[in-house]
């Protein structure tokens, strides 16, 4: 093996641009990717004005939650200062916290709380109001769950331990640390979701994932092109058969491949604050072996390195859409199980360890060593 990995790095020594390229290419076009959208998604947010009429507590969270929202950007605005400002067009729209607004809802009254502006190109005024009555829904909840506690607690024990401040204040601590309500917008599932509300246009994972079998297929034309330079019949003279040269190339390919996507790993958690566990590095690394098993086997089959580009590009584009990795396909899979037991890329998006494809390639892996010459390329 220690020959290999120099006859292989004395090879590789001439090419490391091209070699330095794919290897990164995960890396960097995913790290590239999810910044650009990001950027876009952070100057496409909606412009909406809020009028802040009281400055109560409940008041100012309502105007806090509004603010958290990752799909708009809420303008602190007059009254007089909103009617302008969507007549111009600078808000979409505008609402209103009207005076008394925590009295009122303290009172178990929800109707006339907020008053909406909007123009006649306000296309997102419909969404937005239905988040901020959400929002007013939840104080109205919270109050309603007080005075129940409150007047449950004056009929068992003919007077309440706890005021009404103390018991929205215990509510909302259990809301915001039991983590009961987690929203993620996102076009494929994403394993390493945070515990707070998250818009995420992209699985860092599944982008990772693509570029991976796209690099590895180009890492991999290098049997094509030893094939076709005449190598062969010096085997004859050599210790080694041919496909115990390629078996052992494969490895060291590996190795190298499993070095790169540790440092996928360091770049995302640093980057892109993405985390990991133990049970995650087995997947990438059961997930390193069948692309670099399966792009071996496919590169076999090829004598022309062009028309191997083709296909390989061909099976990329085929599992970016049908995967799931980058595009969602929850409703196809929903009426058609069956396509995410034949999907390659599920057990690694999943964190699981063991992925069934692997058994396959590395049972044709066996039937090629061990069948004959007639099987070698």
């Amino acid at each position: 093996m220690i020959s290999i990995i120099h006859t292989r790095w004395t090879l590789l020594k001439k090419q490391w641009r091209s070699l330095l390229f794919w290897l990164l290419l995960p890396i960097i076009a995913t790290v590239i990717i999810i910044h650009i959208t990001s950027s876009i998604q952070e100057d496409s947010k909606i412009p909406v004005g809020i009028v802040m009429e009281e400055h109560t507590s409940m008041a100012k969270k309502l105007a806090e939650s509004l603010q958290d929202s990752p799909l708009i950007e809420v303008v602190k605005v007059t009254e007089q200062q909103a009617r302008t400002m969507i007549e111009t067009h600078d808000l979409d729209s505008a609402f209103i916290v009207e005076k008394g607004y925590a009295e009122q809802i303290q009172r178990g009254t929800r109707n006339h709380l907020i008053t909406g502006y909007r123009s006649n190109l306000s296309f997102a005024y419909t969404p937005v109001s239905e988040m901020v009555m959400s929002y007013v829904q939840q104080d109205a909840g919270k109050s309603r769950a007080a005075h129940t506690i409150i007047t449950l607690a004056e009929n068992l024990e003919k007077g309440s331990p706890f005021t009404y401040s103390e018991i929205i204040a215990k509510i909302q601590d259990v809301q915001e640390n039991e983590n009961l309500l987690r929203t993620a917008f996102s076009f494929a599932d994403n394993s390493h979701a945070q515990h707070h509300n998250e818009f995420t246009l992209w699985n860092i994972w599944g982008l990772w994932a693509i570029f991976s079998v796209l690099s590895s297929l180009m890492l991999s034309d290098w049997i094509i092109k030893e094939k076709n330079s005449g190598l062969l019949p010096r085997f004859a003279f050599i210790r080694f058969t041919h496909k115990s040269y390629l078996l052992q190339n494969l490895g060291f390919y590996i190795m190298m491949q499993l070095l790169f996507d540790l440092l996928a790993v360091i770049a995302f958690r640093i980057l892109l604050d993405e985390t990991f566990s133990w049970g995650f590095l087995a997947a990438m690394a059961m997930f390193r072996l069948l692309c670099s098993i399966g792009s071996f086997l496919l590169a076999l089959l090829f004598k022309n390195v062009y028309l191997y580009y083709s296909i390989s590009f061909a099976i990329v584009l085929f599992l970016t859409i049908a995967s799931g990795a980058v595009l969602p396909v929850e409703g196809l899979t929903s009426r058609l199980n069956w396509l995410v037991h034949i999907n390659p890329l599920h057990p690694f998006l999943s964190q699981e360890f063991w992925n069934p494809w692997l058994l396959i390639l590395f049972s044709i892996t066996s039937i090629w060593f061990f069948k004959g010459e007639k099987w070698n390329a």
